[in-house]
Formats: structure tokens, sequence, C-alpha cells
């Protein structure tokens, strides 16, 4: 009888011990999958190669069947922080009012009383405002531009083939928010720094680049034209870089790709936040002309965001 209990014990012990390796092999096989799916994206990827950012750019230029034509008045050439009013006009001298109710125009102006322009303050949102957000991602992946953009990145092994996983990851980089000027004060995210603009402290201009908040502001009077500094025609956009006055507030120069419907920004934009984020990102208009544009991210509670994107002179 001793004999079999301790058999009966000595069994239990082996079946213990089976049962905890098991249980071991089975959270390291869950480690494994998941690790593994993590960096499926990154196994799966191939580099973007120069040629590829050029040929995708123009494409999207020439497919930009959206934006508008402008008609600018450049008048006097300035230099970068002049404050100096070196153009008695406007800027812009065409009515883009008829573009803007097409409907990724109209879901873009519809973000751009959403945000409070002083860093200081936090944001809040209704839910009204964040539905204006889903609209303008939805409204933008219906338009051959980002579609083509879609296509491209799956391709490349660096976006899901599914529509609404590749919707929030736009909505994730360009929506998200973050904060970097004030801690603790999360007052940002790179749609609004890129297409509204934010203010510091020192009643200075950062962000700035959506040509339709310029005319927004100069139809307002709320922006001084001063003179442009550089300009590039690329085919169906102008690339213009100029010092800020608005509202009295100033920067000493911001770019922009006047004409551009708010898809081949985004477009242009996201391509570069995944191909070339913080280095030049070289692109082309439908002319052919090369220019250079520049994403900017920014990590936030181990989120990568975009900080700004716009086209530029700097290379």
């Amino acid at each position: 009888m001793l004999v079999t209990l301790e058999s009966t014990s000595f069994s239990k012990q082996v079946t213990a011990q089976l049962l905890i390796k098991m249980k071991l092999f089975a959270i390291v096989s869950v480690l494994v999958l998941a690790i593994g799916a993590s960096s499926a994206k990154s196994l799966r990827a191939t580099p973007i190669t120069d040629a590829e950012l050029l040929t995708l750019s123009r494409d999207l230029h020439t497919n930009d069947v959206n934006g508008a034509t402008l008609t600018l008045a450049l008048q006097g050439q300035t230099t970068a922080g002049s404050l100096v009013d070196n153009a008695p006009g406007r800027l812009i001298v065409s009515d883009p009012i008829p573009d803007f109710a097409k409907p990724t125009f109209a879901a873009a102006q519809a973000l751009l009383n959403n945000y409070q322009k002083n860093v200081t303050i936090q944001d809040t949102f209704t839910p009204e405002q964040l539905a204006e957000e889903v609209a303008f991602i939805d409204a933008v992946m219906e338009t051959g531009v980002m579609q083509q953009l879609h296509a491209f990145l799956v391709s490349k092994g660096e976006a899901s083939a599914d529509v609404a996983e590749f919707k929030q990851f736009l909505s994730t980089i360009w929506f998200g928010r973050w904060s970097e000027y004030v801690p603790g004060v999360v007052a940002s995210s790179g749609w609004e720094h890129t297409n509204v603009f934010e203010r510091l402290e020192n009643n200075v201009v950062v962000g700035f680049h959506s040509w339709i908040y310029l005319f927004n502001e100069e139809e307002d009077g709320d922006l001084n034209y001063l003179g442009y500094i550089n300009s590039i025609e690329t085919g169906k956009t102008t690339v213009l870089s100029m010092p800020v006055d608005l509202y009295g507030s100033t920067k000493a120069f911001s770019e922009f790709n006047m004409g551009a419907s708010p898809e081949l920004d985004l477009a242009i934009g996201t391509l570069c936040f995944v191909a070339r984020p913080d280095v030049p990102c070289f692109v082309q208009g439908s002319n052919g002309a090369q220019f250079t544009w520049d994403s900017h991210i920014i990590t936030y509670n181990g989120v990568k965001y975009v900080e700004s994107s716009h086209p530029t002179f700097e290379a």
C-alpha cells in the first residue's frame, strides 16, 4: 500500500511538471507569434528607391484631377524673415471658391476651425468634430490619388491591403494628438500643425503650409502677403516659399504647394513619412520639375506621428 501511495505521488509530480512545461511552451509560442506578427511588416517590406519616389510623385501630381487652377500675383521677391512689404496686392487673384465645393476640399474646410492656435491650451473635441476627421479620411480615400498611394504602399509591404486598416493608419499619423511645446499640454496633431498653424508664446507662428487656409486668411484680411522667396512651377501646382505675417504673428518663411488638392498633399506627405521620415524626400511634379518634401515625425508615448509635412527648397 505504501508503494502504491509513493507511486501515485511520483506520478502526480511528473504530471505537474509536464503541465508546467506545456504552459511554458504555450506562453513562449504565443510570444513568438506576437513578435512575428509585429515584425511581419518590416520582414515583408522592400526599400522604396529615389527613382520610385520620383515616378510615383509625378503620377500623383498628374492624376490630381481635383486640384485648383490658381492665378498667383507673386509681385516682389523678398528674403526669409523680412517684414518689408514687397507686395502691395494679394497673392491669390483668382477665385478658388468653386473648387471648395469638391468633396475633399469641403471636408478639409470643415476641419480648419476645430483647433486652438495657442499651444498652451489643450484641444478638446466634440463628437461632431471627431466625425469630421473620419469624414475627411473617408473622402480622400475615395480619390484616385490616395488609392494609387495605397496600392503602391501595399506593393512595397508598407501598408495593409485592408482599406479600413489603412484609414486607421492615416487617422493615427495625421490626427493622433501629441505634446511638444508645453510639457503635459496635448495641443497638436500633424494635420493641425501642417494645415492650420500654431502660435508660440513669443507670438511666432509654427506650421502653416496649407494654401487653402492661406486663401481663407487672405480673404478675411488677416494675412498680409509680403512677397515670395522662391517658386517652382510643377505643371499643376506652384511650390512657393514666403515670409508670413498672420494676425500680426510672424514666421521667417513657410512653404506651400499652391493649387494642390487636400488628397495630393496628404498622399505625398504620407509617402515621405513612410519612405523618408526626417530626411529629404525627393519628388517631382507632373512636368518633371523636381523639389524636396519634408515629412518630420514626432514620437509621443511610443507612437510615431506626423509633426509637419510640406515642400521645401532646402535639400
